[in-house]
C-alpha cells in the first residue's frame, strides 16, 4: 500500500514538473508573422515589430541571419530591406545591428497601403556578393484618417470668489 502511494506521488510529481517545464517553452516561439528565408550562404528570419503595419507609418523590422551549414548567428554584416508596389514605388533600409546575437533592425515607412513585394539582402562584410532572399508579399494596410485628432476643450470657471473680476494689465500705470 505504502509502495503504491509512493508511486503515485512520484507520477503525480512527474507530472508538475513536465507541466513547469512545458510552460516554460514557450519563450522559444518564433516573433507573430515571422518569415524563415533562406540565400545560399544564409538562413534569414524576418518580422515586422510594429503592427499592424501601415502606410505613412515607420515600421521597424526584424532581420536574424544564421550560417545555413554551421547555424551559428552572423554578426558584422551589411544588407537592406526592401519593397515595390505595383506602381513600382520602392522603399529601401539598411539593416543595423543590435545588441543580440545575429539580429539587425532597420525602419521602412511605407507611402501607399495595398500589397508590397519584399525581399532581404545580406553579405557577411564587404568583400562578398550581396545574397537577395526570395520576394514575398506584406499587405500595408491604410494610414489612419488625418484628423483624427480632438480638440481640447476648455472649462468656464463659475467662481468669481477665487478670481478677480479685472486681471491686472502689466502695461498701465496703476491710477493715482
Amino acid at each position: 500500500m505504502m509502495l503504491m502511494r509512493a508511486r503515485r506521488f512520484g507520477r503525480a510529481v512527474a507530472f508538475v514538473v513536465a507541466g513547469a517545464l512545458s510552460a516554460g517553452c514557450d519563450a522559444g516561439r518564433p516573433p507573430l508573422g515571422e518569415l524563415r528565408l533562406r540565400t545560399e550562404d544564409f538562413t534569414i528570419r524576418v518580422s515586422p515589430e510594429t503592427r499592424p503595419t501601415r502606410a505613412l507609418e515607420p515600421i521597424t523590422w526584424r532581420v536574424v541571419i544564421h550560417d545555413t551549414k554551421t547555424g551559428l548567428p552572423i554578426q558584422g554584416g551589411q544588407g537592406r530591406i526592401f519593397g515595390t508596389n505595383k506602381d513600382l514605388k520602392t522603399v529601401a533600409n539598411g539593416l543595423e545591428e543590435t545588441g543580440e546575437l545575429g539580429t539587425y533592425r532597420s525602419n521602412l515607412m511605407f507611402v501607399t497601403a495595398g500589397m508590397w513585394a519584399m525581399a532581404v539582402q545580406f553579405r557577411r562584410d564587404s568583400t562578398q556578393i550581396l545574397q537577395k532572399t526570395q520576394d514575398w508579399t506584406q499587405d500595408i494596410l491604410s494610414a489612419d484618417e488625418p484628423g483624427n485628432i480632438q480638440t481640447p476643450t476648455s472649462t468656464r470657471v463659475t467662481d468669481t470668489a477665487k478670481t478677480p473680476a479685472v486681471a491686472p494689465d502689466s502695461t498701465r500705470k496703476p491710477a493715482p
